[in-house]
C-alpha cells in the first residue's frame, strides 16, 4: 500500500502539494471562524460526573440558574483620595454593579457580566468588593477586548463618582497576563523558528533544508487542527482551550522528525546517483513503513486517553490522535512529493552532503558502541536509574501561576492583604432538601459547623431557592484556592464538615475552585494508572508487529520507561528539591507522555529498523551496530536537537510551569535522542544480537 502511493505522490508532486495546500488553508479557516463554539476554558466542564463538584454544579444550574462557562470576576472599588468609603460612595458600588450586569454583549463570543452582587468591605472601610459572573471564554482574543472595554468604561463611570475601580480573577487575570507577556511571547515564538532553523541550517547547510519543513509541518497542523474542531462540532464534545496549541506542538515535533528521517535517506539516495523523483520514491519507500509504525504507537497511546475520567484527557487523547494520523498522511504524501520537486536544490549551496562521512563522529560513536556494549548500557543505564530515583519524591502542585506582575495581580494583592487569600474565589456549599421548604435558622448549625472548619476565614449568609428547597452557602477560606493547602481543605474538613451537619432530609455539596481542583486531582491520579499501562502494552504490540519480533520490543519499552522516569526525576530535582517551587505542576506527567514517551518511541524505532535491515543484510552482529548508528544517529541527533532547542524556549516564560515545562521537554528529547535511542538501544541489541529479532511464536 505505502509503495503505491508513494510511487503516486512523486510522480504528480506538484498536484499533490496543491491539494495539500488547498486543504490546510480551508481547514485552518473552521480553526479560525468556528474554533470557539468547541473551546471551553472552564475546568468544571470537564469533570467525571460522579464527582461531588460535577454534582454541585448540576444542582448549581438547575436550582440558581448558574450557567456553564462563567467565572467569577471580582472588582474593587475605593475612593480616589485614599479615603474610606461613605454610604454614599457603597450606594454608587451597588449603582456601578447594577449597569454591569445590565450592559449588553456585542456577541455571544465576546461574553458578558450575567450577574453582579456587591460583595464584603474591607475592615478599614478602604474598598468594597464586587462579585462578577463573567460568562465568556476566558482565553479568547475578542473575549478579551470586550473585557477591556467594559473595564475602561467602568473606570470612566467611577471616575465621575471620585471613585477607581480594578478587578482580578477569570477573564481579567489572564487578559492583563496576554497585554504584559505580548512581547515575551512574541520574542519566545521567533526564538522556536530561529532554532529550527538554524539547526537545519546546521545540519543540511541549505536553507530550503531549513525553512520547507518547517512551513510544510505548519501547514499539516493548522489542517489537523481544523479537522478536530470539524470532528467536535459535528459529535457535539468541547475541546480545551489548549488543544489548537497542543496540536501545533505534538505535530511539530513529530513533524520535523518524519521530515529529518526522509531528508537524511534521501541524501543517501541522491549520493548513490538516483535522479530526484527516484531518489524521493526510494527514501520515502525506505522510512514510510518506519514512519507509519512510529505514527501508530503515538495514536495507540494518544487513544488509550478515551479511558480517561477526566474529561479534558478523554477529549484530548482521541484530537490528537486524529491529528498525527493526519501528519502521517502528510508523512507519505507531502513529504515525498516536496522532496521529489526539490532533490537537490534542498542542499543548496553546500556540496559537502554528496560525499558520505565514513569517519565522522557519528562513526567513531557507532564503533565504539560495537567494541564495547556492555559498557555502554550500563554506563547510560545507571545515569537514568540514579535520575529516575529523584522521581519517588515527587509532589504534585496545582499552584503554579507565578507570571508579570499586572494590575489583576496587583489587585488580588490590595484584596489579599486586607481579607484572606481565597476572599475573591470564594467555595460554594449547596444544600438540597428532599423533605420540605428550608429556613435560614434550621441551616445555622451547618454554617457554625462550617465556620468551625481549620483554614475558613469567612462563611456568608445563606441564599435560598425560590422555592425554598435548597440553599447556598459561600465560605471563604484562608489560602490561595488552588493551593494544595485549600484543596485539601475543600475536599477534606470543609466536605466532612458540610456532610456532618447537614439538616435532615438534605444532602450537601461541596464546588467551587479549590473543591474542584481537588476532583481533578483525584481524577487525573486514576487516570494515570489506568492510562500508562493499557499505553506501554498497546505501543509493544506495535513494536512486535513493526520489528517482528517479541525480543527487542521488550527492551525498548523498558528503555522508553526508564527515560520517562528520568525525565520527570530531572525535574523533580532541578525544580522542587534544588529549586523553591512547592511541587512540579499537575499537568507535567501527561507533557511528558506526550512528547518525551511518543517522540522516544519514534527514535527507538527509527534506530530498530535500521539494525535490523542491517543484519538481516548479511552484516555481523556488531558490524551491523556500526552501520546502523553510523547512518541514523545523525538524524535521530538532529531531530531531537532541533526539538530540545524549540521546547527550551518555553523556560524563558515568566510562569513556573511553562518552566518546568520546557525543561522536561527539553531534558526528555535529549535523553531519548542522544543517550537511549543512539547509545542504549544500538548497545543493548549489540549484546542480545540476532536474538532481538526473534520471531513471535504463531
Amino acid at each position: 500500500m505505502f509503495h503505491r502511493i508513494i510511487t503516486f505522490t512523486t510522480r504528480f508532486p506538484k498536484s499533490v502539494i496543491a491539494f495539500w495546500l488547498l486543504l490546510a488553508l480551508a481547514l485552518s479557516s473552521v480553526t479560525a471562524g468556528v474554533g470557539y463554539k468547541v473551546m471551553t476554558d472552564d475546568t468544571a466542564q470537564f469533570l467525571p460526573k460522579g464527582s461531588e463538584s460535577a454534582q454541585a454544579i448540576a444542582y448549581a444550574q438547575d436550582a440558581f440558574g448558574v450557567q456553564t462557562g462563567t467565572r467569577t470576576v471580582t472588582m474593587l472599588v475605593k475612593r480616589d483620595d485614599g479615603k474610606a468609603l461613605t454610604a454614599a460612595d457603597r450606594t454608587q458600588v451597588g449603582h456601578l454593579a447594577t449597569e454591569l450586569s445590565s450592559r449588553p454583549s456585542d456577541s455571544e463570543r465576546a461574553g458578558r457580566v450575567i450577574a453582579a452582587q456587591a460583595g464584603p468591605v474591607a475592615p478599614d472601610g478602604q474598598f468594597q468588593l464586587v462579585a462578577l459572573q463573567w460568562k465568556a471564554n476566558a482565553t479568547d482574543p475578542i473575549a478579551q477586548e470586550h473585557f477591556r472595554e467594559i473595564r475602561d468604561r467602568a473606570a470612566d463611570q467611577a471616575r465621575a463618582h471620585g471613585l477607581s475601580v480594578g478587578f482580578t480573577g477569570g477573564i481579567a487575570t489572564q487578559a492583563d497576563r496576554v497585554e504584559a507577556t505580548e512581547d515575551s511571547t512574541g520574542i519566545a515564538q521567533l526564538l522556536l523558528f530561529a532554532a529550527v532553523i538554524l539547526l537545519s541550517l546546521l545540519f543540511f547547510r541549505g536553507p530550503l533544508a531549513a525553512i520547507v519543513p518547517l512551513v510544510s509541518i505548519l501547514f499539516v497542523a493548522g489542517a489537523a487542527s481544523g479537522l478536530v474542531v470539524l470532528a467536535a462540532l459535528m459529535l457535539g464534545f468541547k475541546l480545551d482551550t489548549s488543544t489548537p496549541q497542543l496540536i501545533t506542538v505534538v505535530l511539530v515535533g513529530i513533524g520535523v522528525d518524519y521530515f529529518l528521517f526522509l531528508l537524511f535517506r534521501l541524501r543517501e539516495r541522491l549520493r548513490a546517483g538516483d535522479d530526484r523523483r527516484t531518489a524521493a520514491r526510494n527514501a520515502a519507500n525506505a522510512v514510510g513503513p518506519v514512519i507509519a509504525s512510529a505514527a501508530l504507537a503515538v495514536v495507540a497511546a494518544f487513544a488509550t486517553m478515551v479511558l480517561a475520567d477526566f474529561g479534558q484527557f478523554r477529549m484530548l487523547g482521541p484530537a490528537i490522535a486524529i491529528s498525527v494520523l493526519v501528519m502521517l498522511l502528510a508523512g507519505v504524501t507531502l513529504m515525498p512529493a516536496i522532496a521529489a520537486v526539490t532533490g537537490r536544490a534542498l542542499f543548496w549551496p553546500s556540496r559537502s552532503w554528496a560525499r558520505e562521512r565514513t569517519n565522522g563522529p557519528a562513526a567513531r560513536l557507532g564503533r565504539r558502541i560495537a567494541r564495547r556494549p556492555g559498557r555502554a548500557a550500563v554506563a547510560v543505564i545507571a545515569v537514568l536509574i540514579v535520575l529516575a530515583t529523584f522521581a519517588a519524591g515527587t509532589r504534585m502542585s496545582y499552584d503554579l501561576d507565578g507570571g508579570p506582575s499586572t494590575p489583576a495581580t496587583r489587585t488580588a494583592d490590595q484584596i489579599t492583604a486586607a481579607l484572606s487569600d481565597g476572599a475573591t474565589d470564594p467555595q460554594h456549599v449547596y444544600v438540597k432538601s428532599s423533605s420540605g421548604a428550608l429556613t435560614a435558622a434550621q441551616l445555622k448549625p451547618l454554617r457554625a459547623e462550617l465556620a468551625d472548619v481549620d483554614g475558613v476565614a469567612a462563611v456568608g449568609r445563606v441564599i435560598l431557592t425560590p422555592d425554598h428547597r435548597g440553599a447556598r452557602i459561600e465560605v471563604v477560606l484562608a489560602h490561595e484556592p488552588i493551593s494544595s493547602t485549600a484543596m485539601d481543605i475543600a475536599s477534606g474538613p470543609l466536605r466532612d464538615a458540610a456532610h456532618r451537619a447537614a439538616p435532615a432530609g438534605t444532602t450537601t455539596m461541596v464546588a467551587g475552585t479549590s473543591a474542584t481542583f481537588a476532583d481533578v486531582s483525584d481524577a487525573i491520579d486514576r487516570d494515570m494508572h489506568v492510562i500508562f499501562p493499557v499505553a506501554a502494552l498497546l505501543i509493544l504490540l506495535i513494536l512486535v508487529i513493526t520489528l517482528r519480533s517479541v525480543v527487542a520490543p521488550l527492551y525498548l519499552l523498558a528503555a522508553v520507561a526508564l527515560e520517562f522516569g528520568a525525565t520527570l526525576g530531572a525535574a523533580t530535582l532541578v525544580f522542587q528539591l534544588l529549586g523553591d517551587a512547592s511541587g512540579i505542576g499537575f499537568i507535567l506527567p501527561l507533557v511528558l507522555f506526550l512528547f518525551v514517551v511518543a517522540l522516544g518511541t519514534d527514535y527507538n524505532i527509527l534506530i530498530s529498523a535500521r539494525l535490523r535491515e542491517e543484519m538481516l543484510a548479511g552484516a555481523a552482529v556488531r558490524e551491523a551496530v556500526a552501520r546502523a548508528v553510523r547512518h541514523v544517529a545523525p538524524a535521530i541527533g538532529a531531530a531531537g536537537l532541533v526539538l530540545a532547542t524549540s521546547f527550551g524556549t518555553l523556560m524563558l516564560e515568566s510562569d513556573e510551569a511553562s518552566q518546568q515545562q520546557g525543561f522536561a521537554m527539553a531534558f526528555g528529547i535529549l535523553v531519548a535522542s542522544l543517550l537511549v535511542a543512539t547509545i542504549l538501544v544500538p548497545a543493548l541489541t549489540a549484546l542480545v544480537g540476532r536474538r532481538a529479532w526473534r520471531k513471535p511464536a504463531v
